[in-house]
């Protein structure tokens, strides 16, 4: 009867015309709590930057007293939680803006948490990045020790996945702009890891504003579901046998996940598997094998169908699956671009042993430790220095980037002025350098103005220094004058 049936009783509610479709595969109760999700709102997801950070968990404590948040642990997660309250908006605060937490729904942190790390230098793909979230997951995971090729086929995409990057402070990665189906062809069997956040409907019935509820066509369904076999055929090709790769996308919608891992699989039934990821997730929602006329393979079990009124999450599809046998490829080359072109030139040693010795007399800091530990070094463009990735050099020189690695800061004169990046990234490494400005100048400050007569010991010489509060927060890089506290806050990081 119309009467049992929530849809029917709910025409006239936006999220008909998709939860219909599932009629028969989850239950009327189980319809109706979908529905009734949507009058609750999402909880904030919040990943602490362990890059900016020793302590994580003491930074989610110190950021929750001084906003006044209630906070939960995600547990599939680490370094995460979701902000049930919140007496100041987690988006707006000095910390955020310059990287030290990035703000996700917890169902975008689970495609990431799945990959099993056992290189502590991976070579990853990320073949569809922007805006970066999943990225920034990426480099916290191997704490920036892994190669990333953060790759976006979309141009008009690219300037936030580099903003992103950039404030997060990873330095060993590179930006491009090419279609992710040509990488299987142009490096079959090189990477350790793969990242396939596939674009789609987003159909994944608990709209956000990052989200928003939009209807689709079983046509459009269909053509997402060719490109995203397309893109996951390439990744498998590009990826080395026993590596992973994870399939993900923010649609339940059954066309783009389990017929996308159901159409490669019959396609290649020797060259992959699903793994088996149950006992990393809290929760049983297992991928489906059987949807309106369609029957899929029985190890789309092992994949995780995230449905909200389940998980208390937006809705989303990850599947991990591991390279078992080689697959054929039509190798061709890739884009390229003489490296001299970018104006990059490595260091000599003496270059490198003077700026290192202005870090280590004003900060404390060893670059050559940070160098060595990383797997980056020391390139010059006029009067800039960079942190690029050895892996870089060494694997892709001639690939053409957006965006690679991280500056490191400028010489004037005699003298050198780190980045933001850099003091942003490593402020918490340095053991002099350091000026601590008075809780009352601490907003005036955030607000992108320069402190007059700032109370301090120090000598005012025209030196580049930490700026902190008296909490011990980094709040970026300052000079300082003999009358004054020049803020040296990036643009965007200004309150």
């Amino acid at each position: 009867m119309a009467g049992d049936n929530p849809v029917t009783e709910n025409a006239s509610n936006p999220l008909n015309h998709s939860l219909s479709r599932f009629v028969g595969t989850l239950t009327v109760e189980e319809i109706q709590q979908i529905l009734d999700l949507q009058s609750q709102p999402l909880p904030t997801g919040i990943r602490i930057n362990p890059l900016k950070t020793d302590d994580p968990a003491e930074t989610i404590h110190a950021l929750a007293e001084h906003y006044g948040w209630q906070t939960q642990p995600i547990p599939f997660c680490e370094n995460a939680w979701t902000i049930q309250s919140a007496q100041s908006s987690p988006g707006t605060t000095i910390e955020h803006r310059l990287g030290g937490y990035y703000l996700q729904d917890a169902a975008s942190m689970v495609p990431v948490s799945l990959f099993d790390l056992e290189n502590p230098h991976p070579l990853i793909l990320d073949m569809a990045a922007s805006p970066g979230g999943k990225t920034t997951h990426l480099i916290d995971r191997t704490l920036d020790r892994g190669f990333i090729l953060a790759n976006d086929g979309s141009k008009s995409r690219i300037a936030a996945l580099k903003a992103v990057l950039a404030n997060w402070g990873g330095a060993n990665f590179a930006v491009t702009n090419y279609p992710g189906e040509s990488f299987g062809d142009w490096y079959p069997e090189t990477f350790d890891l793969v990242l396939l956040d596939a674009p789609c409907s987003m159909e994944n019935l608990r709209p956000t504003p990052n989200h928003p509820l939009r209807e689709t066509t079983r046509d459009e369904r269909l053509r997402l579901k060719d490109r995203q076999v397309q893109l996951l055929s390439s990744g498998l090709q590009c990826l080395k046998v026993g590596g992973q790769l994870v399939y993900a996308t923010c649609s339940l919608a059954p066309e783009e996940d389990e017929a996308v891992l159901d159409a490669l699989l019959r396609a290649l039934p020797h060259n992959f598997e699903i793994v088996d990821v149950s006992q990393k997730f809290p929760y049983q929602v297992p991928g489906l094998t059987q949807f309106e006329d369609q029957t899929y393979d029985p190890s789309l079990l092992h994949a995780l169908h995230l449905w909200p009124h389940i998980t208390g999450m937006s809705g989303f599809f990850c599947a991990l699956l591991r390279k078992t046998a080689p697959m054929p490829s039509q190798p061709t080359l890739p884009p390229t671009r003489d490296f001299d072109r970018t104006n990059l030139r490595r260091l000599s040693d003496s270059e490198k042993d003077h700026i290192a010795g202005i870090i280590s007399v004003n900060y404390g800091l060893y670059v050559s430790e940070v160098l060595e530990y990383q797997g980056l070094e020391l390139f010059g463009r006029h009067d800039q220095t960079f942190l690029i990735p050895s892996r870089y050099l060494s694997g892709f020189q001639t690939l053409p980037f957006e965006y690679i690695g991280m500056p490191l800061g400028r010489k004037i004169g005699e003298d050198f002025e780190p980045s933001a990046e850099f003091v942003s990234r490593f402020g918490h490494h340095f053991v002099q350098g350091i000026i601590q400005i008075a809780e009352a100048d601490v907003p005036q400050w955030i607000a992108g103005r320069d402190i007059r007569h700032p109370d301090s010991s120090l000598k005012p010489d025209g030196q580049y220094l930490l700026v902190t509060d008296p909490a011990g927060r980094n709040l970026g890089l300052g000079k300082l004058h003999p009358k004054r506290l020049r803020n040296m806050l990036p643009r965007q990081s200004i309150g």
